[in-house]
């Protein structure tokens, strides 16, 4: 009996807070849905290292790497840089702000005022370093959508003012 009444009193508690964290997934979800809605239809994206990684990462960018096209003034989502290698990324974006090796992948990240871009850039079966992880993130508490980062780390001028640039 005394675990049924233990069960009994836990109940209450675990319902009261349901309300708060239920308003910050609907608010993940509206961002997420505005970085969606910002760069179109969606491809799926076929990042696959078939062979295992060289001992050495080949060098150079001679070879073309099949991905979605970025959108004039920069990527407005993360995935859209999956398969782009350090030459394309760096037409798009410019030097990483970091860049370090781990193993035989690098580690690049860009950081703008209000957000960063991870990359990590693995060798590919068919030669050269190609992005197959990229992740957007907000620094601080501004709400902030995926392609309003994007176009910041790009130097993309953005459509709205941010809060609190006076503009």
């Amino acid at each position: 009996m005394a675990p049924r009444l233990r069960l009994l009193l836990l109940l209450p508690a675990g319902c009261a807070g349901a309300e708060a964290p239920t308003a910050e997934l609907r608010a993940a979800l509206d961002q997420g849905s505005a970085s969606l809605a910002a760069m179109g239809q969606l491809v799926p994206a076929t990042l696959q290292l078939t062979d295992p990684p060289p001992d050495t990462p080949p060098s150079g960018d001679a070879i073309a790497w099949p991905h979605r096209p970025a959108r004039p003034g920069g990527p407005r989502a993360a995935a859209q840089l999956l398969g782009v290698g350090p030459g394309e990324l760096r037409r798009l974006l410019g030097e990483p702000t970091l860049r370090r090796a781990e193993g035989t992948a690098e580690v690049w990240l860009y950081a703008g005022g209000g957000c960063a871009l991870d990359l990590i850039l693995y060798p590919a079966a068919r030669g050269g370093l190609r992005v197959a992880h990229a992740a957007a993130r907000a620094n601080g508490a501004e709400a902030r959508t995926e392609a309003a980062c994007l176009g910041e780390i790009a130097g993309v001028p953005q459509d709205t003012p941010r809060a609190g640039s006076g503009a």
